[in-house]
């Protein structure tokens, strides 16, 4: 039986219970109640955005989804406002290479010809990154036909395209994304979260991802989604950071000034740009969610929000396991402690739930939120239950997941000592 101790809190100086392999945490003034918290100003651009607009307009976006018996796209002004700006990101992006070989084939000027080269290497460090490489590694049909097949049975019952390709990474998390020169459909499944999740609530996750292709918002679109990195490049490639040791000697300070206005200016069209789309994006994700209840059944989909929330008691358990290797079966040994969880863990993962500036990520409503929705348009029976021949398939497949999961995993942890 595991021995509890006791620490002092470094924020209040209140008691608190130490359970080995769960999060240490204080219920008076909330100290690490969410390792994984961080400072607004430590978030991306867009993650800022969307924390402190999820601030002010959480609740009234919960109220319009309560009353609505259907989630629509109605065409609006923001809409069409994040249109022409994306257009115009866009245009003045792709202007730059024209420019650059203007200059270069038609200028007799050595400077410009100089300027027009170095415009070549920013447009290439602009846009470049967007072609991003996937985490993880691609799962083939032949070997893992029962999770095809479970995603071809999800896609079907959400009115959505087949998936093209199923992922597996070692992350707390699952997505759906696109990948624009081929239109390939992307399904992306972290082994530790789906190890805590039973077959219902795997389901209700995937129909959620997959959802996201059915019903399209407009920040997963080509047009706005690399607009919105294009900014966000540019204003990391722009903004100073070097307050010391500066080479320049006078120069420094008003170029780090001109620097600095050139940030702001940029950040403030980025503003623009994510105000419009935010409701767009909050209403897909309340969406998804409800595709995801009729799918799966409302039950299904709660439980899996919740268990999301779980993620610092894995990483504590792997990195114990790791460390003092006195379990062979990571999952395994996480999934004995989501069935054994002290009192202190349940009451850390109500509060998180209950808090409206807590959230699995700046892109989603708060988690109280997406269950009051849930149970506001409750499903108790599930649309889709795979048959017995498919869950024992499944079971195998997610078996040989996770020791592939694991071997990577522990590695990775161990490199880090």
């Amino acid at each position: 039986m595991t021995n509890h101790t006791t620490e002092y809190c470094a924020e209040c100086g209140h008691r608190m219970e130490v359970v080995p392999g769960y999060v240490t945490w204080c219920e008076e003034c909330n100290w690490n109640i969410d390792p994984n918290w961080r400072h607004i100003s430590s978030l991306a651009l867009f993650d800022r955005i969307n924390f402190r607009m999820g601030i002010k307009k959480s609740h009234q976006l919960l109220e319009e989804n309560l009353q609505a018996d259907r989630i629509t796209y109605p065409f609006t002004w923001s809409k069409a406002f994040a249109y022409l700006l994306a257009g115009l990101i866009h245009a003045a992006t792709f202007s730059i290479p024209i420019v650059a070989v203007t200059w270069f084939f038609y200028s007799n000027s050595l400077m410009l010809t100089q300027l027009a080269f170095v415009l070549f290497l920013l447009f290439i460090v602009l846009m470049l990154p967007y072609r991003r490489k996937l985490s993880g590694q691609p799962l083939r049909r032949d070997e893992y036909p029962g999770l095809y097949r479970l995603l071809d049975d999800i896609a079907a019952a959400v009115q959505a395209p087949p998936i093209d390709v199923i992922r597996m990474d070692n992350t707390f998390n699952a997505y759906f994304t696109m990948i624009a020169r081929r239109k390939t459909k992307v399904i992306g499944i972290g082994v530790p979260l789906f190890s805590a999740l039973n077959l219902p609530e795997k389901i209700a996750i995937l129909a959620h991802e997959t959802a996201h292709h059915a019903h399209k918002d407009v920040t997963r679109t080509w047009f706005i989604g690399s607009a919105m990195y294009i900014m966000a490049s540019w204003y990391e490639f722009v903004l100073p950071y070097c307050e010391e040791d500066e080479k320049l000697g006078p120069l420094s300070t008003p170029i780090r000034y001109a620097q600095l206005q050139l940030a702001n200016l940029i950040f403030i069209l980025y503003y623009f740009l994510g105000v419009a789309v935010w409701d767009e994006s909050q209403r897909a994700e309340y969406l998804a969610d409800r595709v995801a209840g009729q799918v799966a059944g409302t039950d299904a989909i709660c439980s899996a929000l919740s268990k999301l929330h779980f993620a610092p008691v894995f990483w504590l358990t792997a990195e114990r396991v790791a460390r003092y290797r006195y379990a062979s079966d990571l999952f395994g040994e996480f999934r004995q402690k989501m069935e054994h969880v002290p009192a202190s863990e349940q009451k850390r993962i109500q509060r998180i739930r209950d808090s409206i500036a807590v959230q699995l990520d700046s892109t989603h409503p708060p988690t109280q939120y997406r269950i009051l929705s849930l149970q506001h348009h409750q499903v108790l029976t599930p649309q889709y239950v795979p048959d017995s021949q498919l869950k024992s398939q499944l079971e195998e497949e997610f078996a040989r997941l996770e020791k592939l999961s694991q071997r990577y995993l522990l590695d990775d942890i161990r490199a880090t000592f």
